[in-house]
């Protein structure tokens, strides 16, 4: 031992230099502590992140297949019946970017720690200079001041902690939000294609054969024959149902294209996500089933054969 570490190990008793030493290894210790804690939080956030985005990924890509070609067909139908606007293109959903580090925080406990960590030959020098009088009454006034900063330490470990913990949990939340979603929009592109369809495929035959029968009642020719689709003469007939059934596939067309057109999910979680909006998107499924009821309502077709 050098003849400074000496002089500086017999005055540290009487100047609180031991107790300075200890609340800077407390300060380093919260500082790896920091570093530790607050990656493991973020990397459990990302895990998180990345499942919402996957799930963000497989809605796009539903959206702007299956579900697009499906809509547009349905379109395709509904134009021969009367004004139909065509729907636009879909918008995407937004995926989130990974939580970075703050190193900017954890530089910030750095720096405090390098201000507060006196050498051993800071610590004769400042002796020598202050006298060990001056000295005791620098060191105690410095460690009343790492005690402060150590508790703020403290808390702002814990505060980020917290905050990582409640962007995980509110990630969560949203990829059941979006499973929802997804639920909602798969049943519009299998209803379409399994219902309204093939039911719409029978109200295009009924009328053009009630065309071709009347040319052939009154001895005319089929040939360049263009079918049209009057479909509000069958109102008050025996054929109605084929008017409410076009009718009430109308409405659901429109509210189709509402989820397809929309961003629904972003707008949804453009702020914090709640419970409340969870239970949004179960609402807006419950509207979805009662449009579809009404247009099950009015089919004649069961799994492809009339009933």
């Amino acid at each position: 031992m050098g003849i400074i570490d000496w002089l500086a190990d017999k005055v540290q008793e009487s100047t609180g230099e031991k107790e300075r030493r200890a609340l800077v290894a407390k300060a380093k210790s919260l500082c790896s502590l920091f570093r530790t804690r607050v990656t493991e939080a973020i990397d459990a956030l990302n895990e998180q992140i990345n499942k919402f985005n996957n799930s963000i990924q497989k809605l796009n890509s539903v959206r702007a297949s299956t579900v697009k070609e499906n809509i547009d067909t349905l379109f395709l139908f509904l134009r021969k019946y009367g004004n139909c606007k065509t729907s636009r293109e879909y918008a995407l959903e937004s995926e989130k970017l990974p939580e970075q580090f703050p190193q900017r925080e954890q530089d910030s406990i750095e720096n405090y720690i390098a201000g507060v960590d006196w050498s051993s030959d800071e610590v004769f020098w400042n002796t020598f200079l202050c006298t060990p009088l001056g000295m005791r009454f620098k060191t105690r006034k410095q460690n009343l001041s790492m005690r402060e900063g150590i508790n703020n330490l403290q808390l702002k470990l814990d505060k980020t902690l917290l905050e990582l913990e409640t962007k995980r949990q509110d990630t969560e939340l949203e990829q059941q939000i979006c499973g929802k979603y997804m639920e909602c929009i798969c049943f519009i592109s299998d209803f379409i294609k399994d219902k309204i369809l093939p039911e719409l495929d029978l109200v295009d035959a009924f009328f053009q054969a009630q065309q071709i029968k009347d040319l052939l009642i009154c001895r005319q020719s089929t040939d360049g024959l263009q079918f049209s689709y009057p479909i509000t003469v069958l109102i008050g007939t025996p054929y109605e149902k084929h008017y409410q059934f076009v009718r009430n596939a109308f409405f659901f067309y429109i509210l189709s294209c509402a989820f397809y057109d929309t961003p629904v999910l972003t707008n949804l979680l453009a702020h914090k996500a709640t419970q409340e909006d969870l239970q949004e998107i179960s609402d807006e499924r419950t509207m979805i089933d009662q449009c579809a009821g009404m247009v099950e309502k009015n089919r004649l077709l069961n799994n492809g054969k009339q009933v």
